[in-house]
């Protein structure tokens, strides 16, 4: 699935002034090593050891037919300009240059990239996977998640259910146990999280991350992950109160009671993690029928939906700090 969810290594200092030179086009690998590592005119054999340890699993970076560093728009694919360290690129006698022209000027001349652009993709050909968490409270990394379930939808159905509870490996504030009926007892033997990041890893990666306020969950999911594994996610999401927004304005109210209610959908298990995904994913199978209705057949045409509704907001009045006339008696 182009653009779905992968695990990359965190950032770096090196990595990000890495990023920002090939933003302004594909470089050699001296020229980059040497404006990144303050390096300039290094051995390019030096200059290749050194790119290909600083870049390894990090597919956001490759190289293209003639060898030069560029950044990937999207690495799932552009295999042909992927990279793997375990192949060699072929040698290229490249001129070696004192340096290169400051990122500024160079983006000015900015060329463009041999990676072709991608076709729309078919809504039907996206693969999802709804996410629900319940956590000991609402700021990670502070708060911790006690329960989590990750619901694969293909094809128009749900393939595949993984719920489990999580050892938040802090206690549960009274009100949280109340509202989810989650409790210190119920998840004390629990998994840590470190021991379930694969599984979550394997539900996640290649589908579109969705969620009934997606905001959250993925706030929670990717600090986990980040702690347990050191990788950060990265990849498309979609937040099913904003698509309801867009799809369903007549409904008072857009929360998963009311979007169940709604579509006759039973949820089975309100505030725990399993129960709320499933109806939430049942939820999104019927509001992407609504939205093909509507003339929404791509992952293009569903995110110029989203963007259209987010345009026609209307923009909070700033009212002047100055004094304005008195329309009416304020001494009665």
């Amino acid at each position: 699935m182009r653009g779905g969810i992968e695990a990359r290594p965190d950032n770096t200092l090196l990595t990000d002034r890495a990023a920002k030179y090939l933003e302004a086009g594909p470089a050699d690998v001296v020229d980059l090593i040497g404006y990144i590592c303050n390096l300039p005119a290094a051995p390019r054999i030096v200059a290749e050891h050194m790119a290909n340890a600083m870049f390894a699993g990090r597919t956001e970076f490759g190289r293209d037919t003639s060898g030069k560093w560029l950044l990937v728009a999207d690495a799932a694919t552009t295999s042909a300009q992927h990279f793997d360290a375990s192949v060699s690129m072929p040698h290229v006698d490249y001129p070696r240059s004192a340096g290169r022209a400051p990122v500024d000027a160079a983006r000015k001349r900015r060329t463009k990239s041999a990676i072709p652009p991608h076709p729309p993709q078919p809504l039907k050909a996206v693969s999802w996977v709804v996410v629900d968490v319940e956590t000991t409270g609402g700021r990670p990394p502070d708060d911790r998640i006690t329960e989590i379930a990750a619901v694969v939808v293909k094809n128009g159905q749900i393939a595949e259910v993984f719920e489990t509870l999580v050892n938040p490996e802090r206690p549960i504030p009274r009100f949280v146990s109340q509202l989810t009926n989650i409790s210190w007892e119920m998840v004390k033997d629990a998994p840590k999280f470190s021991h379930i990041a694969a599984n979550i890893m394997r539900a996640l990666e290649g589908n579109v991350f969705v969620a009934h306020n997606a905001a959250f969950d993925w706030k929670f999911v990717t600090h986990e992950v980040s702690r347990a594994t050191g990788n950060r996610l990265v990849g498309q999401q979609l937040c099913t109160v904003k698509l309801a927004r867009c799809l369903l304005p007549h409904l008072a109210r857009r929360s998963l009671d009311y979007l169940a209610d709604y579509y006759g959908v039973e949820i089975r298990g309100r505030h725990r993690a399993g129960g709320d995904a499933i109806a939430t994913a049942h939820c999104l199978i019927r509001m992407l029928d609504d939205a093909e209705d509507r003339g929404c057949s791509t992952w293009e045409d569903l995110d110029l939906l989203l963007g259209r509704r987010t345009s026609k907001k209307k923009k909070r009045r700033r009212y002047s700090a100055l004094p304005g006339p008195v329309t009416r008696d304020t001494t009665a």
